[in-house]
């Protein structure tokens, strides 16, 4: 049996840490992209847990996913995203996988690699590609690649990357 199985949300000192954990892909995202800040500021998201109001409960398979919703600021359209992380999953998984100990590099790379597909879904939006032409199996793939390499070169982050990323 999994020690955590029971524990369906992330515990105070966990969601600081991704807090923590999204500053650091923020910047590794937007430096591997070469994102401006002013530009950057313009990616709107949120990131909800199991714990925060409006989030939705994701395929058990997933860790993860980013969705784009539109919003309306002033009667002007732009796009909103969501990352949503699945606690459950997400816990089962970093005790499957022996990371449990240490989650840090587990949630940077868990938000890297959503903060990817944000900037992918943001550039198709804005060139007008449908969205269903960006969630299959290749596009998953070539985010993968792109999130180890982000993150590629840190001892810190190898064992996630040898375990999610092979």
């Amino acid at each position: 049996m999994i020690p955590n199985e029971g524990i369906l949300q992330f515990s105070m000192p966990q969601r600081s840490l991704i807090v923590k954990a999204l500053d650091e892909a923020e910047e590794r995202t937007s430096g591997y992209y070469c994102i401006p800040p002013f530009r950057w500021e313009q990616l709107r998201f949120d990131l909800l847990t199991r714990a925060d109001q409006g989030w939705e409960p994701l395929p058990e398979s997933m860790l993860a996913r980013v969705r784009c919703l539109q919003r309306v600021n002033r009667n002007r359209p732009f796009n909103f995203y969501r990352i949503e992380l699945d606690d459950r999953s997400i816990l089962a998984a970093a005790e499957r996988e022996k990371l449990a100990g240490n989650l840090y590099p587990f949630f940077v790379y868990i938000l890297t690699h959503e903060m990817v597909h944000m900037v992918r879904l943001s550039t198709v939006l804005d060139k007008g590609i449908e969205i269903p032409a960006l969630c299959n199996e290749r596009e998953e793939e070539r985010v993968q690649s792109i999130a180890r390499r982000i993150l590629a070169g840190s001892l810190h982050y190898q064992p996630v990357l040898d375990k999610f990323c092979s």
